[in-house]
């Protein structure tokens, strides 16, 4: 076993870890919320009386409706669209929502918003009445793109370093200690002698050198 390659590739794979984790505390989209009220203080009897509403455009947002009228209205939420003859905005038949004969009303929807809408209320009764409503939006506020997601670069690198950090750790628990030499990058270690002193040339061995 090796121990500093094994800390090491452990090192390397928490940070790894805390990378992938740290996915879940990204900040989300950014929100922003667009209030529109809308009120009359007296609608005569038998008489009806619209609201264009214009939204933001947005593939992710909620709209929520919520009205009030000091007698019963009849109440409808359109969407908008060109009149096909003349100027101006007709409501979409049928309406997103209606209430008949209501003092107050609540809605909401979460989805895609791309769209103007009409708000109309009808008075239903023989006297004059006071109406008021209002319609919220809350809606993703566009970010610039980039080429490459934030997130998709912390998951690349979190991987890549948890996949380093395991092939380091299985390294060190089971390469063997000490220093690795690749076969014939190096002498033969010296042998041990045997203890006995070498043969010594006698006065009787024959010489090979020159007189």
């Amino acid at each position: 076993m090796r121990g500093g390659l094994l800390v090491v590739g452990v090192a390397i794979a928490v940070v790894g870890a805390g990378l992938m984790v740290s996915l879940f505390f990204l900040p989300g989209t950014p929100t922003d919320t667009r209030s529109t009220s809308d009120s009359v203080a007296n609608l005569g009897a038998s008489s009806s009386l619209s609201w264009t509403i214009a939204e933001q455009s947005t593939m992710s947002g909620a709209l929520v409706l919520s009205w009030s009228s000091s007698a019963p209205a009849n109440v409808e939420l359109s969407q908008a669209v060109g009149c096909p003859v003349g100027t101006g905005l007709c409501a979409v038949s049928p309406p997103i929502v209606s209430w008949h004969a209501n003092l107050t009303g609540r809605w909401g929807v979460a989805g895609p918003v791309n769209a103007t809408y009409l708000l109309s209320v009808t008075n239903i009764g023989h006297d004059n009445l006071s109406f008021s409503g209002t319609l919220v939006e809350t809606y993703d506020v566009p970010t610039p793109s980039q080429a490459v997601p934030a997130w998709a670069l912390i998951t690349l690198g979190g991987l890549l370093l948890l996949g380093i950090g395991a092939i380091a750790t299985f390294l060190g628990l089971f390469l063997p200690a000490g220093v690795y030499r690749p076969p014939g990058s190096g002498a033969e270690p010296p042998q041990e002698g045997t203890g006995e002193p070498a043969d010594e040339p006698g006065p009787d061995s024959p010489s090979t050198g020159e007189p």
